[in-house]
């Protein structure tokens, strides 16, 4: 398989120099190769000319777009994925360190299926310089400042479940800085919208097309990418989100799914309350109200992971399962997440004691 890795760029030659840099320790099994898109986004900080000089150990290209009133990171990750000769497209923003693994978790887990949607985490970073000289030479977590803020997703899956595939509100948690689709599912819904321009959506409503398209959707923890920096939503970013969100809900004919998610905006509320709220609400519309049920439970660790991911798709088949996945290597993830099932289908990894109380009594889903 081949992996495009997309990445636009617009006045971000530093952060992308970096993502670039740390792109060279990528460790791909051999049956994989990839190559390196790069979209400047008619950038006036000297983008261009970095990329023109750069010595990547790797397959890098690059194009310039001309700046003009229809610029922005739907046309030029379009423009990059029309670039791609991969049967991959992995999306990364250029502000993003690359840790060695993340390309060879995509792939594992698009292995797994040919219809998939694969969701990697990304950490925040927290203020503070990092050590390109040392980076230049290996990857290393000492060349990098703290993680400041981790992926806020997680705490969504921790009170749902890790099989994002269970989601009735799957497509939302699509950010493009690190996510990956096969290229022919990419323009068989016709890319990203290049109507949506600023900051948000743009993202999260390609993966409500996916979805729409048939497409299951996995999260991979260990497909990970660093933020450089904490972003910081500044009243201009939050007024485009606010502007996206509606033309969303107009091209999609304001579907009840879609009308739901308005409750991300309220300010009184936090994000993560805002998306369990979400979450809630897409699953009433579609039918699963709260209500007891009953579950068989899957626990599996490193000696039992083998044995447990052959009686997997019989018990998911069989009724509502939970599978707590003890394994080191969280073994079960993606199985779990490319099994479709009728049921509900919960999956959680190395929980602590305390989580694993918790999710043994689940007030959305009975007892096990």
């Amino acid at each position: 398989m081949k992996i495009s890795v997309v990445i636009p760029a617009y006045n971000s030659r530093a952060g992308l120099e970096l993502c670039l840099l740390t792109l060279a320790h990528t460790q791909l099994p051999a049956q994989h190769s990839f190559e390196v898109v790069v979209i400047d986004d008619g950038s006036d900080d000297g983008t261009a000319a970095m990329l023109a000089s750069y010595p990547a150990p790797y397959e890098l290209s690059w194009e310039t777009l001309p700046r003009t009133p229809s610029s922005g990171r739907s046309a030029a990750r379009n423009a990059g994925i029309h670039r791609a000769s991969g049967d991959l497209v992995l999306m990364v923003d250029a502000d993003q360190v690359v840790t060695p693994r993340l390309l060879a978790e995509h792939a594992r887990y698009h292995e797994l299926s040919t219809a998939l949607v694969v969701i990697g985490r990304r950490d925040e970073l927290a203020p503070g310089p990092l050590d390109r000289d040392l980076l230049a030479r290996r990857f290393t977590q000492q060349a990098l400042p703290p993680v400041r803020t981790p992926d806020s997703r997680e705490a969504v899956y921790e009170h749902f479940s890790a099989n994002l595939n269970n989601l009735a509100g799957r497509w939302h948690h699509l950010y493009s800085c690190n996510a990956s689709v096969r290229r022919e599912h990419l323009l068989s819904v016709g890319g990203f919208d290049e109507s949506f321009r600023g900051w948000g959506f743009e993202d999260t409503e390609l993966g409500y097309r996916l979805h729409q398209h048939g497409l299951a959707f996995a999260y991979n923890p260990a497909a990970l990418v660093y933020h450089q920096h904490e972003q910081q939503v500044t009243a201009r970013m939050f007024a485009e989100w606010r502007r996206n969100l509606r033309r969303f809900a107009v091209k999609h004919g304001n579907a009840p799914e879609i009308v739901a998610q308005s409750v991300l905006g309220r300010p009184e509320i936090t994000w993560e309350h805002g998306m369990q709220r979400f979450e809630y609400a897409a699953r009433a519309l579609a039918g699963r109200l709260p209500q007891p049920l009953t579950y068989q439970l899957l626990e599996a660790g490193d000696a039992t992971a083998a044995a447990a991911l052959t009686r997997l798709p019989n018990l998911a088949a069989a009724g509502n399962l939970v599978v707590i996945d003890d394994s080191t290597g969280a073994d079960l993830a993606g199985a779990v997440q490319c099994l479709p099932t009728p049921h509900e289908l919960l999956y959680f990894s190395r929980p602590c004691a305390r989580q694993r109380t918790r999710i043994l009594a689940l007030s959305y889903g009975g007892n096990t």
